[in-house]
């Protein structure tokens, strides 16, 4: 159970470019507005949704039933899924399906994570995959390496692809600091974000052939 709060913040990090682009059912155009729309939605809508449910997720691994949560364990850690209320209303109207294998067991959280998104369902209809390692680094921080996202939305006919996410997060102080780096291509358009703390939350600076925005 110690390591749920951690565990939750990260992978909402990563999780936040699902809920980004899973709702919807207007706007194809494949230009920067549309991504700054995508994204500012997930940060400021999705992100409350995305952290109860991998809260829940484990609190589940750590043996305390959870509603919503239907776990396996296999070698080397569990495989699953997890419901998520993507926007609010109170039910758990998508599912995110997965597996964490701890890397060395022995050492918990402390020895990585990972981290492997199978699918995402419910909401709009989509295709979705992932991966990254997860791993704590302090009291109240943990650090994700070499996170991989992509997922396809049949009704907007969207596709993102996160490449080389590499962040550190930190929540003591009941902050939620987010710093670090990942790449992204979004329909024909790619770019960079970049994570900055500012006081106890975080900014995503975003960049590429566009003008620049933020998202806070």
């Amino acid at each position: 159970m110690k390591h749920s709060r951690w565990l939750a913040v990260s992978a909402c990090a990563c999780a936040l470019w699902a809920a980004g682009c899973s709702s919807g059912t207007e706007n194809n155009d494949a230009d920067a507005e549309d991504f700054r729309q995508q994204l500012t939605d997930g940060f400021s809508n999705n992100l409350a949704g995305f952290s109860n449910a991998i809260q829940r997720l484990v609190l589940a691994i750590n043996g305390q039933a959870q509603t919503g949560v239907t776990l396996t364990p296999i070698a080397g850690g569990f495989q699953g899924s997890v419901g998520v209320d993507v926007n609010g209303d109170g039910s758990l109207e998508t599912t995110v399906a997965g597996q964490i294998l701890w890397v060395n067991p022995s050492q918990g959280l402390y020895g990585g994570a990972n981290f492997v998104l199978n699918g995402i369902t419910g909401g709009a209809p989509q295709t979705a995959s992932g991966s990254s390692v997860i791993t704590q680094t302090g009291a109240t921080s943990v650090a994700i390496t070499n996170g991989y996202f992509t997922t396809e939305t049949q009704t907007r006919g969207n596709s993102v692809e996160v490449t080389d996410a590499n962040l550190d997060v930190d929540v003591g102080g009941g902050a939620y600091n987010v710093d670090g780096t990942a790449d992204f291509r979004f329909n024909g358009l790619r770019g960079s974000l970049t994570f900055e703390p500012v006081g106890t939350w975080f900014k995503i600076t975003v960049t590429g052939n566009f003008p620049t925005f933020v998202i806070q």
